[in-house]
């Protein structure tokens, strides 16, 4: 039987709830459970919508700190149709008013959706549960990628591959979060960090596109930078 249809992923979105809320989560567990994991390619994924956002009959509470860490989790990875709520993006106003999450930031992980979350994934979940990452290794046509680091606890830190082509290139973080600079590694990895509650994205500093990061939050159609993720 085909399956013509997809679902928005309830069970993802309250994997984010329970992470958010609870000290010293296990983030290697975001995925349990959850449609995107089970059939990627049906699973609409999603961190707050008009009906889950405070005030509605399903709240589902995010902690703030938490939405950068899963708008990335959505945004940049292979599995799943992300969508961005537009609350998230702009603000909400009315009884229960909030400013726009992710630091003002999320305007930058879309960005990094459109341009670099291309290509072969890796993920670096390993044996430190509040800390977890990945790598998108980009394709021929977009040969840039990405490392996406992040932690629910203290700063994180994990070497990861990017491949040997990117060896000499320096990486920063696109989300301006961490200041310092990766030098790859003859072998294609790197040291990527992220500080305390936080994540980072990591793109050769060189890569076309960078330049847009600084005025992604002005006047621009979000929609028209989602694409699917390749």
């Amino acid at each position: 039987m085909h399956h013509r249809f997809t679902l928005y992923d309830s069970p993802l979105l309250y994997n984010f709830s329970r992470l958010s809320t609870t000290e010293n989560a296990d983030l290697r567990t975001v995925f349990d459970g959850s449609l995107v994991q089970a059939r990627p390619g049906s699973a609409v994924t999603v961190v707050m919508n008009h009906d889950t956002q405070p005030g509605q009959t399903v709240a589902t509470p995010i902690e703030g700190f938490f939405k950068p860490l899963a708008y990335a989790l959505i945004l940049l990875r292979t599995e799943g149709y992300p969508c961005v709520f537009y609350g998230d993006l702009y603000g909400m106003k009315g009884k229960t008013p909030e400013d726009p999450s992710c630091g003002g930031k999320l305007a930058n992980l879309v960005l990094a959706r459109r341009l670099f979350a291309y290509g072969e994934q890796e993920d670096y979940f390993g044996d430190e549960p509040t800390c977890i990452g990945f790598v998108r290794r980009g394709t021929e046509d977009r040969k840039t990628g990405l490392a996406c680091i992040m932690s629910n606890a203290g700063p994180g830190k994990k070497r990861m591959a990017v491949g040997k082509e990117h060896a000499g290139e320096v990486w920063t973080d696109v989300l301006g979060w961490q200041k310092e600079e990766v030098r790859i590694e003859e072998d294609g990895f790197g040291e990527f960090m992220c500080a305390g509650t936080s994540v980072s994205v990591w793109v050769n500093k060189e890569a076309e596109g960078r330049g847009g990061m600084a005025s992604a939050v002005r006047g621009w159609p979000p929609m028209a930078w989602m694409s699917p993720s390749a």
